[in-house]
């Protein structure tokens, strides 16, 4: 009987990706995850958007209701015998199973040529071959995650960390997360009963670091930081390190009083199966109940990324929405300058590609400012925007070059959400190169990202970073400082605002002044400006937190 193929599941070829390529058969064991039809039909992103949820969801209800039918678990149990594969692990609420098996048996499971590629130091699986599934399995698996570790997933941060003394003999001003949430006007509480979720791949933070940052910023923790997932802080991953410890270090000093979770993927293959399993972990966690989660590791929508695997990540949003969890994201720290693989006669060409998750329209992406303060006033904001102006300086453990901007534009890959129309979000163009012809259409997509903070290194954030005074910045602080902004503002209303994008497009469309625009600066190819509302490098800008209180309060009060 015909096998059925997963649409769009083929692989770009490596070959015309990362030449010069070695190549040669794999050896070992391969673990895939098998991506399940949920019992029931789950919202779409449209329904989502168009109608959020009136309540969240408790895990139970939501197994209860979207729960993946046992008798597809058995099929996949039967399909797993047949192919010699080994059931790892079900998650009947998740709609998922892991399997393991040799690259023969997994190969001939799914009909794909599995082969090991070597890329300079870099080593992955993949194939070229679409994958398909047996009969059997119509109407029960959705898509595959495991038979591709090509490392697609990175962290947005533009630079390491740099000493706190160099960079102030050049010139760069810093503040601690603390200063910054203060001069945002974060409500005055600790987020005292929240738990907030921070989605690491890979690297790790030292205690003895964060400790030494809490005593620099004069914090004192009343909730414990707890790590789920390894916590190493190799010497090998200094740039995944310096992730983990700076997100880590603004979560914790701006919200004491939240329980802080650090989901770490320990990924060896930054691959989108990973990525995948620690969201997954973190967001139907029944035991540390997230009601917020900040990542900032993303994978930039091109020519490698297929639409299926969106969809598995999708899902898992759209779980996050029904129980009630904020998703932040950085919307990438390259602005217009994002390296793609565009298949046009020259190869590799750069533009202003949106990052994902960022650009899901159920996640809150966060873009980046260059922020100035006249004491404990907030004087001033522009776009972070610098692409031209490298700055050098001895790092916190490599030379390191200061550079980049916010980066912002129009998924090719999700639409226009009904929350951004008439919210000035630039057509789609679409480029290509068919039979030697550059060939242009237009079209439209969701816009990134939807909010900003501060996130350039000349005005950055104080942190302690191997033993050492440091500075450090990106989109990926702007993302766990909108966290812990939010995590407040759960503490404050007494119930979680999860899917926020709905209300807080509504509150600047009304003129409540939520957030505080930025009209000046770009990210190269797109520009801030007074004429709209939002923009491609800042979204609606960055936050007046007691002002989106007072604006959340109203809402609340007109709910019920």
């Amino acid at each position: 009987m015909p096998r059925i193929p997963l649409a769009q599941s083929a692989r770009v070829s490596p070959e015309s990706v990362h030449p010069p390529l070695r190549s040669r058969a794999a050896t070992g064991t391969v673990e895939v995850t098998l991506v399940l039809r949920h019992g029931s039909p789950l919202p779409t992103v449209a329904q989502l958007c168009a109608d959020p949820p009136r309540r969240p969801l408790t895990h139970d209800e939501f197994e209860a209701k979207y729960g993946t039918d046992p008798k597809h678990l058995k099929t996949v149990r039967a399909f797993a015998k047949k192919h010699a594969l080994r059931v790892v692990s079900e998650q009947r609420a998740r709609g998922s199973v892991v399997l393991q098996g040799t690259p023969v048996a997994m190969g001939k499971a799914f009909g794909v040529d599995l082969r090991r590629y070597t890329h300079g130091h870099t080593s992955y699986l993949t194939h070229t071959k679409p994958v398909t599934l047996p009969h059997a399995l119509r109407g029960v698996a959705e898509w595959v995650l495991g038979l591709d570790t090509r490392p697609l997933v990175i962290h947005n941060a533009a630079t390491l960390p740099v000493p706190r003394e160099l960079a102030k003999q050049a010139g760069v001003r810093s503040y601690t997360a603390p200063q910054v949430a203060n001069l945002y006007r974060y409500p005055r509480n600790q987020g005292e009963g929240q738990c907030v979720g921070i989605i690491e791949l890979a690297g790790g933070y030292k205690p003895a670091d964060l400790e030494a940052y809490l005593k620099s910023v004069g914090v004192k923790r009343t909730a414990p930081v707890v790590n789920v997932g390894p916590n190493k802080a190799g010497a090998l991953n200094t740039a995944s390190n310096a992730e983990v410890t700076m997100d880590v270090e603004l979560v914790a000093s701006v919200c004491p009083g939240a329980r802080v979770v650090v989901y770490n993927a320990g990924s060896k293959d930054y691959s989108l199966r990973d990525y995948h399993r620690v969201l997954s972990e973190a967001i139907s966690d029944r035991e540390n109940l997230p009601s917020v989660l900040t990542t900032s590791w993303s994978f930039y929508e091109g020519s490698l990324i297929q639409q299926g695997e969106e969809l598995a990540f999708e899902r898992l949003f759209i779980e996050a929405a029904l129980l009630g969890i904020t998703v932040c994201a950085a919307s990438g720290d390259l602005g217009s300058q994002v390296p793609v693989n565009g298949h046009s006669p020259t190869g590799a060409i750069t533009l202003a590609a949106t990052s994902y998750p960022a650009a899901s329209a159920l996640v809150l992406g966060c873009g980046g400012t260059t922020l100035e303060a006249l004491g404990d006033v907030l004087h001033h904001e522009r776009v972070w925007n610098r692409l031209g102006e490298a700055m050098s300086m001895g790092a916190l453990g490599n030379t390191s070059t200061a550079a980049g901007a916010s980066s912002g534009g129009v998924s090719t890959m999700n639409a226009l959400p009904l929350y951004q129309r008439g919210m000035g979000v630039p057509d789609l163009v679409k480029s290509s190169w068919k039979n030697g012809v550059f060939d242009l259409s237009r079209g439209t997509g969701r816009g990134v990202p939807d909010v900003a903070a501060n996130a350039d290194l000349h005005t950055g954030y104080q942190i302690v970073f191997k033993g050492q005074q440091g500075v450090a910045a990106g989109t990926s602080a702007a993302a766990p400082m909108w966290a812990a902004l939010i995590v407040r503002l759960n503490e404050a209303l007494g119930e979680r605002v999860g899917f926020l994008h709905p209300r807080l497009y509504a509150l600047v469309t009304e003129g409540v002044p939520v957030v505080r625009r930025i009209t000046q600066g770009g990210n190269g190819a797109y520009f801030a400006s007074h004429d709209t509302l939002w923009n491609a490098c800042t979204g609606l800008g960055t936050p007046d937190g007691e002002a989106l209180l007072e604006g959340l309060r109203k809402l609340q009060r007109r709910k019920h």
